[in-house]
């Protein structure tokens, strides 16, 4: 399954392309291993998503070399090269948002949406719509990894440590109000500080609910919960582990079961129909976990299918 070109667009505006190959919110798979994660750009760019998606503009923000920091793994690991990360790729959304452009950034792990989320911040109030396997809405005590990539939705809203979670003093980046949280399916609430996403997100709808009645619908309602008339505009995290795993097994922490293609194509159109959405990213895919490139090809078309006008 190849994608098809296109004269690229999304919700009528250009694409600007932004790759983040960064793997530094992740622990080693294997000892001694590094994620690979930081490929993920790459890969789809061989299976044929740059091609079809046409960008006007191709950007690439570089992390650090990985690290896998081990004297933090109980705290969180590389918390300076993710900010510094973060910071730059928030530099790069930001100017194409400035451009009228639509960024869609690829990484890399869930440690990105630091960087749209501050360049989102730096520009007025916005919401975040959160498609992804687990809820990553965890402070570093409750982590079993120290990896920034399962607090993320955390740090975005506010909570943990200044470094992560405040900068350039606008903690926080998203309200917790102004956040839908889609499609988790871990049905994991670790003790902590921090109340259940279920609780404290502005709309929540595991995978369960999303599927009790039309997506479109549980869509519908969700935007009204977070007021998104109200907002400036809505960024898409898209984490491939929402998948089913039958279908995205290259992912670092697979599940059973999650959403299928025409499912996830179908949030995503229904997002993007408001008019509200101003960029996305799609995080966690890894090319190591995929030594034939069968799941990238077929990743890159249904990607490039589920968002182009």
């Amino acid at each position: 399954m190849s994608p098809k070109p296109h004269a690229g667009s999304i919700a009528g505006r250009a694409i600007a392309l932004i790759e983040a190959p960064s793997n530094l919110g992740l622990m080693p798979l294997l000892p001694g291993g590094e994620p690979g994660t930081r490929k993920a750009p790459e890969a789809l760019r061989r299976a044929g998503l740059h091609a079809a998606l046409a960008p006007a503009v191709i950007a690439r923000v570089e992390a650090a070399p990985y690290d896998p920091d081990e004297a933090h793994k109980t705290q969180i690991r590389n918390v300076a090269a993710i900010a510094d990360h973060a910071v730059r790729l928030a530099n790069e959304i930001g100017a194409q948002l400035e451009a009228d452009r639509f960024p869609l950034v690829i990484g890399g792990d869930c440690s990105i949406l630091l960087g749209a989320a501050l360049a989102l911040r730096r520009r007025g109030a916005y919401g975040l719509l959160y498609i992804d396997g687990h809820t990553d809405f965890y402070l570093p005590e409750q982590s079993a990894t120290g990896g920034a990539a399962g607090m993320d939705l955390a740090f975005v809203t506010g909570f943990g440590p200044d470094a992560l979670a405040d900068l350039e003093g606008l903690r926080p980046y998203f309200r917790t109000g102004d956040v839908a949280a889609i499609g988790n399916r871990d049905g994991e609430i670790r003790p902590g500080p921090l109340p259940p996403a279920a609780e404290a997100m502005g709309a929540y709808a595991d995978l369960a609910t999303l599927r009790r009645e039309p997506i479109a619908a549980v869509l519908r309602r969700a935007f009204a919960a977070i007021d998104l008339a109200s907002l400036d505009g809505i960024w898409i995290h898209c984490d491939v582990d929402v998948l089913d795993g039958e279908i995205m097994p290259a992912v670092d922490s697979p599940q059973p079961d999650g959403l299928s293609y025409a499912e996830l194509a179908e949030v995503l159109r229904t997002a993007l129909a408001t008019g509200k959405v101003a960029g996305c990213q799609l995080t966690i895919f890894d090319p190591d976990l995929d030594p034939d490139g069968t799941i990238a090809a077929r990743l890159a078309a249904e990607l490039a299918q589920a968002v182009l006008d």
